[in-house]
Order: C-alpha cells, then sequence, then structure tokens
C-alpha cells in the first residue's frame, strides 16, 4: 500500500487536492474517479517527508470548537468522512478549512481519525491523538471528544487564571519603574542646576543619586544593553538541561510563586492522567503523556523517575512518593485509588483540590502584590525626596544666616 498527494478537478474544473492509500496508480484513479473527481497528477511521498509538509496551525479555541462540533456530528449518527465534510463546509476561515480537508483525506485514503491527526502535531497533541485513537479502539469516539472538549475548555480557563496572575504584578512593577524613570531623568537633573547655582556641599548621599541620574539620562543605553544581554544569558543558559533544570529548581523555591508554579503543574499531572487513563490508556503511556504537559524540568524528571519504577513493577503511589516531589496528600489519595481500583476518581479529586489551590493562590498574589509594589515604590520614591530635601533645607538654613 502507497501513499499518494494527488490533484484533481471536480465537474466544475475546480482544483481538488488530498492524500490518499492505494496498491498502485490505477487504484487510486479509480478511488479518486468514485469521488467524483478526475485525476491530473499524483506523487508518492513516504510517512518522514509527510510530517515535513507544513501545515496552518489551529488556534485553541478553534480546536475546541472543531472538538464540539465533530463529536456532536458523530453522535447524531453521521458517518465520520461525512462529519468531517460537513465541518470543511462550515469553517470560518480558510486556515482551518485547509487542516480539516487534509484530515479528511487521510480518513479518506485509508488512515484511522487518530493517525491523520498524528500528522498535525502543531495543533493536537499527543494526549488529543492518543484519547481519539482510545476512543476509535473502544467504539466510544464521541465520548472521548467530549471529554477532550472538557479538557480543552478547562486548559483555557487555566491557561486564563495564570495570564491574570503573572500580568497584574507585571503592570505594577511596569508603573513602577515608569514613575522612578521620570524621577531620575526627568525631575533630579532640574534639581541639581537649582543646586549647582546656588553653590552649596551636597550630602554624599544627594551627589550618588545625581551621579546616578545623570548616567542613566546619559548613557541610558548601556541600561538597554545590560538588561539585553542578562535576557538572552537566561535564554541562552536556560536552552541547556543543565541549565534549565537550576532555573527551574530555583522557580519552585520561590516565595508565593513558587508555590503556585508547584500546584499548576499538579494540578495540570493529575487531571491529564486521569483524563488519559479513564480513555483507557496503559498506565505506562498515561504517564507519559502527562509528563509532557508539565513545563519544569524538575518534576518532569521526578515524572520520568515514577514511570520507570512502575515499568519495573512499583505502585504508582510508592513511585511519587520516592521522588520527593510529590506532597504526602496526593500520594495518599493516589494510594488510595490504587487499592480500591478508583484510581481515575483519586486522580480527579487531587486535580478538583489543586484547581482550587490554584484560584486561591492567585487570590493571595493579587491580595499581596499591590501592597508590596505600593511599598517599594514609596521608599524608593522617598529616597529621592529625602535626596533633594536635605540639600533645600541646608539652602534655606544659608539664606536664613
Amino acid at each position: 500500500m502507497q501513499r499518494y498527494i494527488y490533484t484533481a478537478r471536480d465537474n466544475q474544473g475546480k482544483v481538488i487536492k488530498g492524500v490518499m492509500n492505494a496498491e498502485n496508480e490505477l487504484e487510486l484513479a479509480e478511488k479518486v474517479h468514485s469521488l467524483g473527481y478526475f485525476l491530473t497528477n499524483f506523487k508518492i511521498v513516504d510517512q518522514e517527508k509527510f510530517l515535513e509538509i507544513k501545515m496552518p496551525k489551529m488556534k485553541q479555541k478553534e480546536i475546541l470548537q472543531f472538538t464540539i462540533q465533530l463529536a456532536a456530528l458523530i453522535e447524531a449518527g453521521l458517518p465520520l468522512l461525512e462529519a468531517l465534510q460537513s465541518l470543511i463546509q462550515d469553517a470560518q476561515n480558510e486556515r482551518v478549512k485547509k487542516i480539516i480537508e487534509d484530515i479528511a483525506s487521510r480518513v479518506e485514503g485509508g488512515d484511522s481519525l487518530k493517525e491523520a491527526f498524528s500528522f498535525h502535531p502543531k495543533s493536537f497533541s499527543k494526549l488529543y491523538v492518543a484519547i481519539v485513537g482510545a476512543g476509535e479502539a473502544t467504539g466510544k469516539l464521541s465520548q472521548s471528544l467530549r471529554d477532550l472538549a472538557n479538557f480543552l475548555e478547562w486548559q483555557m480557563d487555566l491557561k486564563s487564571r495564570i495570564k491574570e496572575a503573572a500580568t497584574y504584578p507585571f503592570i505594577l512593577f511596569c508603573v513602577m519603574v515608569g514613575v522612578v524613570s521620570l524621577l531620575v531623568t526627568k525631575v533630579l537633573p532640574k534639581f541639581k542646576l537649582i543646586f549647582d547655582s546656588a553653590n552649596i556641599s551636597l550630602p554624599v548621599f544627594t551627589q550618588i543619586l545625581l551621579n546616578v541620574s545623570y548616567f542613566v539620562s546619559r548613557f541610558w543605553y548601556i541600561g538597554v544593553a545590560v538588561i539585553f544581554l542578562l535576557i538572552l544569558g537566561y535564554k541562552t543558559y536556560n536552552a541547556t538541561k543543565r541549565g534549565k533544570y537550576f532555573l527551574d529548581t530555583i522557580k519552585l523555591k520561590l516565595p508565593l510563586f513558587g508555590e503556585l508554579i508547584r500546584k499548576i503543574a499538579l494540578l495540570r499531572f493529575s487531571h491529564t492522567l486521569a483524563l488519559a487513563s479513564r480513555a483507557g490508556i496503559n498506565l505506562l503511556s498515561a504517564l507519559d503523556i502527562a509528563k509532557e504537559t508539565l513545563t519544569n524540568l524538575r518534576l518532569k524528571k521526578a515524572v520520568a523517575k515514577a514511570k520507570d519504577s512502575v515499568n519495573m513493577g512499583e505502585r504508582l503511589a510508592n513511585s511519587l512518593r520516592e521522588t520527593g516531589e510529590f506532597p504526602a496528600m496526593v500520594v495518599r489519595m493516589i494510594s488510595v485509588g490504587e487499592r480500591s481500583g478508583s484510581l481515575v476518581e483519586s486522580l480527579m479529586r487531587v486535580a478538583d483540590f489543586y484547581n482550587k489551590e490554584v484560584s486561591s493562590t492567585i487570590k493571595k498574589i493579587f491580595a499581596l502584590s499591590e501592597p508590596i509594589m505600593i511599598v517599594i515604590m514609596g521608599i524608593i520614591v522617598g529616597t529621592i525626596a529625602l535626596a533633594i530635601f536635605l540639600p533645600i533645607f541646608k539652602m534655606v538654613r544659608v539664606m536664613g544666616v
């Protein structure tokens, strides 16, 4: 069986492109003709080259909409290929239409839906592909798609909460930097002219601050270059395994934010593992999929270590305990689930717990970030004000004499 990329025309002369499996060129022409098309060109492409073909990427909202619609059409009794062709007609833009057309042509060519999705790794994650495959194997594709839709909605909500948690402190920090920069580059230089004209000796503290102001206002590009080099150095170091492991370890130890990072990781891990296990994916494969959802290398290595222990016959709870990265509560709940045969339910309870914990921690960050930033800004502005008023008081005393 060969895989062909073909070009054909319909009765109106419209160009049709697709992918199809066939034993030879004659069978390919017959299959294309049975679809009502006239074959004009084709070529054989192997599996590896197919993966190199550049395809557009679906946005997360588009994947969610596609998943919900496909599940609804299949539940309504439509054959898979007809459901996909219906979604092609309803596609809202050419990018999404092109992806669904490619999936439909692969299914039409003999691929399973799982195989068709696997050619679009930028749009469909390993978890998505694996659960679709499990749904096809068990005859519960529509239910698997419904589970995936719920999971995608949860992911989008989580991402929104994470973005919200990061945005607010960042905005406050930018405001603080802006105010301080304005004082240092615009306000202090004007007072320097006043002090110079008064011909008085300045306190050491004020002189240091004026020198900093002069340097920043005249050589600001050096500061920009330093910041750029620091960012570049961070990205370069983070690109190495050793560097990423070290930095990810530091992140977990950050006050408040480290707690949030760990809770988000545990939430993703437990939710993904529960979904994969409920779909019928074996535990080792489910652990592999759950590991890929983690962005922290230290925690990712802990899951990989736990998977090796499970592969050697150890229970999941004991394997996670041995890594030292999973809280005792999580280990206990998973242990109870393993003993009672309700691992999926236990994992979902863990996910529900951390879902609430993430929201609680984000609220805590909001509650603390504003007063902390205000205090820091107050200290900086107060310091600058003190540096200005000390010479002014000195000038007043001199004039009073």
